[in-house]
């Protein structure tokens, strides 16, 4: 075995330095060829730059955050052969489509051996498609040439991601979000509320609704995802036999507390012009939108506008809640992730505090009801389990 001094090649034409943003092996580990040792982000990319050869990472010369000159020393390593400084060859991730140019130089030493007995056949690519979901390797069925795993197999088993939007709301509501969530690999199924959207039911109750949505999951494991009252959906059909969360994210949830605007659901159940309409969504305090766009989202509104208050009426009245989405909270079997602004003038971002204590609270300042449009990039972080928050786009 031999003492290897890694350095950071040429990851592009224009690139004369590259910033650390992940260490994939902690020092002492022991790794196997074409293992992800760790990623760097470029002016153009980020890349990750897998092992040429088996060994043990002994110590790591840079970490997240610090930025390394091209050839600068990136770590050292033990492998087999004599003691030397070898540059690494990196690899894209599957969060860009630029090929990277590298620097091979001839003198650089090409150290190969078997593979580690015992180590899973993946992909580079297979392997930061699970980081990225917090999916074990050790439970997929590789589908590659040898049975090697791939990007693919992962994705199959990172569980589907349910988003559920809020009272009033639809589909469209989500905007960017489901695309951010299929950039990181993770499929999506967007759910209309009873009476929203394109569901054309009705549901006079908040358990009659939580019925007919739990009729429409997808099979599998799920990533449970609601904004305000569907916040309180996704609460409650974590908790339902049969369904299998792997984890539960919430923004500005509904049923934490008792107090809810009577003004918004006032002004958005009788909001039948376009003028009506502008006024009841000053109350999400979501910017200011165009005239035009007023009247593009008015006849989607509109449309089973009785159904909508119908199910309005059930959770709330006279600006006070009739459900309580806490237990439903508590007793799910998975990791809960919420977000709140601090300027909400729809539900109190204090009732936080009636939160179980192994939550994770994101609160975000001066944001009003809909934080996961303010903060779109923490937002897809924290849909699935495991995700780097620091590799969030």
């Amino acid at each position: 075995m031999g003492r290897v001094t890694l350095l950071l090649p040429r990851l592009g034409e224009t690139m004369e330095e590259a910033k650390v943003t992940e260490w994939i092996v902690a020092p002492g580990d022991a790794y196997a060829r074409g293992d992800v040792l760790l990623e760097v982000e470029t002016d153009k990319t980020v890349v990750e730059v897998p092992a040429l050869s088996d060994g043990t990472l002994i110590k790591q010369l840079v970490a997240p955050g610090d930025t390394v000159a091209l050839d600068g020393p990136i770590a050292e390593v033990e492998q087999d052969g004599e003691a030397t400084t070898a540059h690494v060859e990196p690899a894209p991730t599957d969060r860009s489509s630029e090929t990277p140019n590298t620097l091979k130089p001839a003198q650089t030493p090409r150290l190969m051996s078997q593979p580690t007995l015992g180590k899973i056949a993946a992909s580079p690519a297979a392997r930061a498609a699970a980081r990225r979901g917090g999916v074990s390797l050790s439970g997929l069925t590789g589908s590659g040439r040898r049975g090697r795993i791939t990007a693919q197999d992962v994705n199959h088993g990172a569980g589907t991601v349910v988003l559920l939007h809020g009272l009033f709301d639809d589909s469209k509501g989500w905007r960017g979000l489901p695309q951010r969530l299929a950039k990181r690999s993770l499929t999506c199924v967007v759910l209309d509320l009873p009476g929203h959207g394109d569901d054309t039911s009705t549901a006079d109750s908040f358990d009659a609704a939580a019925d007919q949505l739990a009729k429409r999951l997808p099979a599998g494991p799920l990533h449970l995802v609601g904004h305000s009252l569907g916040a309180a959906f996704a609460a409650r059909l974590a908790t339902l036999d049969g369904v299998s969360p792997l984890s539960l994210t919430l923004f500005a949830p509904a049923g934490l507390g008792s107090a809810i605007s009577a003004d918004f659901l006032r002004d958005m159940g009788n909001a039948d012009t376009a003028e009506a309409l502008k006024t009841a969504l000053v109350h999400l305090d979501a910017g200011p939108m165009s005239d035009a766009a007023i009247s593009q989202q008015l006849p989607r509104h509109v449309a089973r506008l009785k159904a909508k208050v119908t199910l309005a009426n059930a959770v709330a009245q006279n600006g006070v809640q009739q459900i309580d989405a806490t237990g439903d909270i508590a007793a799910a079997p998975c990791p809960v992730a919420v977000m709140f602004g601090t300027s909400d003038r729809i539900l109190d971002w204090r009732n936080v505090a009636h939160l179980p204590a192994e939550a994770r609270i994101h609160l975000i300042p001066n944001a009003g009801h809909l934080p996961h449009l303010v903060r779109p990039d923490l937002a897809a972080a924290l849909i699935a389990s495991g995700h780097d928050l620091a590799q969030s786009a």
